[in-house]
């Protein structure tokens, strides 16, 4: 029998960690399983085609909240034209509230819940051996799913043994250039944040570290630009933490491992570690969702505010660690007004970026179990995020989609620092007020039904709020400066076209004081101008400050360092 297994990923860049496991876990047995993966851009028909063309006897698909909808189109209409096809779902979306799916799709022949590893192994040993097992041979199968004369059976789920589980990067790396790779060293989550379905997946089990050390090696020296580990807290262990992060950082490579850790449990001895870590090779995701501890205890979550507050900064000030801030809006007890307090707490911590999510209430989630505790409403079909709660309206909720949107584009594109800053000061403002303006502009003219080049969003600043505000200029065009490399200024940001000062400070030595390195490469005047710029302010804007001095500044852009463009100050008398 011809055994397929597939998953809609959610963008090219993705590959599904899930389909490796199973694929190595069964392969001693089943050599010739077929991995397809795609994509939820893909269009169905193409999918479909594709599909049917594999002529599988046995197709698994792999089930999120952002494929089930495509997966369930696809499956009625599988057997059409594939009237003997076998099919198996799995993964978090058909693992709980499984009833309504059989009842709605009688394509579906069995459903793997929780870890599918050993059932799906044990599964394919009954199918093709006799592709319709009694129930006797069914009942033996963890974690399986399946019609019965009475209804449906549900089989206690397995809790696998990782060091049974296969290493899946030893042997079979074909794929993955130009993706984002996941891994994990363990799995199951120390906390039981009711939101989430990690907390359903039992306490924390490892992978065997060394194994683990080595498959990171073997990433690393594919040259794989991002590797994700989906652990849930991975430094929830120190010791652990400390001997994968100290490997991580001793590998000769370009790639950016990005971890998801608990930033109040980062100790000193961690960040001494992480001084040591060289630009762009460390990541890490922190979740705070809300700073209101009402809400945090509501959904089982317990974090010391003042800890991570002092961990983050010591992140930020010593070690050249990128991390993430998250948020969750919607959170049971918190008001619009309590998450612009979040959001302020947040922003103060100047992440590298902020991620604003919004409340899903997925399948087998315990505050999905308790929503009318809470008043929510939620979307019927994936992702079930939520619409309204007793303490938060939807048109709450809406607005704060589109400041999401603009914390994105503004703050998360790294570009306009300097600018948001000097208008946070100017205006007086707490960052979400800002960005609460920014929106109500953005939604009076419109500019949430269409989309806007990153670029234009230097202009749409200068228009909402510039007031002819002289230094917020001076500051919009450093900021385009050190972010977009050699591209012309425009007109309007008081670019010029006189390219005078680069050429005089090319022609004489002054350029080597500040970048002595490029004394020796012997480049030509046309070689070194690729990599710097010379920009002249009509204010002291750098380094920043509120209240810059109106006097005349020069300063030197360069981008020939690979993680971050340089500044410094020339002297004004230079060019006199």
């Amino acid at each position: 029998m011809k055994i397929v297994l597939t998953t809609l990923n959610a963008k090219y860049t993705h590959h599904s960690l899930a389909l490796r496991y199973l694929q190595a876990y069964c392969e001693t047995e089943f050599p010739d399983i077929v991995v397809r993966e795609f994509n939820i851009n893909q269009q169905l028909p193409l999918i479909f085609s594709e599909l049917v063309a594999e002529e599988p006897d046995i197709l698994g698909f792999s089930c999120y909240i952002w494929n089930i909808e495509q997966t369930l189109d696809l499956i009625r209409d599988l057997k059409k034209v594939l009237p003997h096809l076998i099919i198996v779902l799995g993964g978090p979306e058909v693992s709980y509230e499984y009833e309504e799916l059989f009842t709605a799709n009688s394509g579906i022949d069995y459903i793997v819940a929780g870890e599918g590893e050993k059932p799906l192994l044990e599964l394919l040993r009954l199918l093709t051996a006799n592709p319709k097992p009694s129930q006797a041979e069914l009942k033996l199968v963890p974690g399986l799913i399946y019609r019965t004369e009475q209804g449906l059976a549900a089989n206690p789920q397995v809790v696998m043994d990782l060091a049974e589980v296969p290493a899946v990067y030893k042997k079979n790396t074909d794929g993955l250039e130009n993706k984002i790779v996941y891994y994990e060293t363990s799995r199951g989550c120390p906390y039981r944040c009711e939101y989430c379905l990690s907390s359903r997946t039992g306490n924390v089990r490892y992978f065997p570290l060394e194994r683990c050390k080595e498959e990171i090696t073997i990433l690393a020296n594919l040259g794989i630009q991002q590797v994700r580990f989906v652990d849930r807290t991975f430094n929830c262990d120190p010791e652990r933490f400390m001997e994968l992060v100290k490997h991580m950082i001793s590998l000769d490579t370009d790639t950016r491992f990005q971890l998801e850790i608990s930033g109040d449990l980062l100790t000193e001895e961690m960040i001494q570690l992480l001084e040591s870590a060289p630009p762009n090779r460390l990541q890490f995701e922190i979740g705070v969702q809300s700073t209101n501890q009402p809400t945090l205890r509501e959904v089982g979550r317990y974090t010391n505010l003042d800890k991570l507050s002092q961990r983050v900064t010591e992140l930020r000030e010593r070690t050249n660690v990128r991390f993430l801030l998250d948020l969750i809006a919607g959170l049971p007890g918190e008001t619009y007004q309590r998450f612009a307090e979040s959001f302020d707490y947040v922003y103060n911590l100047h992440p590298t970026k902020i991620q604003l999510g919004f409340l899903k209430l997925l399948k087998g989630s315990r505050l999905r179990e308790r929503a009318s505790e809470f008043g929510y409403e939620f979307t019927e079909k994936s992702p079930y995020e939520v619409l309204k709660n007793d303490h938060i309206s939807y048109q709450e909720l809406a607005d704060l989609k589109i400041i999401e949107g603009l914390v994105e584009s503004l703050v998360n594109s790294g570009r306009f620092k300097a600018s948001l800053d000097y208008l946070i000061a100017r205006e007086g403002l707490t960052p979400f007020c800002l960005f609460e303006k920014l929106a109500r502009s953005w939604k009076a003219l419109n500019y949430h039904l269409v989309s806007h080049s990153i670029y234009s969003f230097y202009l749409i600043l200068w228009e909402f709020i510039g007031n002819s505000d002289p230094i917020l200029l001076n500051y919009l065009r450093y900021d385009f400066r050190f972010n977009e490399s050699k591209r012309d200024t425009p007109n309007w940001l008081g670019g010029v076209s006189d390219k005078s000062l680069e050429r005089q400070l090319i022609g004489s030595e002054l350029l080597f004081d500040y970048l002595p390195h490029l004394a020796d490469q012997r480049l030509s005047p046309r070689e070194l101008s690729r990599n710097l710029y010379v920009e002249e302010f009509e204010y002291q804007i750098y380094p920043w400050s509120a209240t810059p001095e109106h006097e005349r500044q020069i300063l030197l852009f360069y981008y020939g360092d690979p993680y971050r463009t340089k500044v410094y100050v020339l002297p004004v008398d230079a060019f006199e």
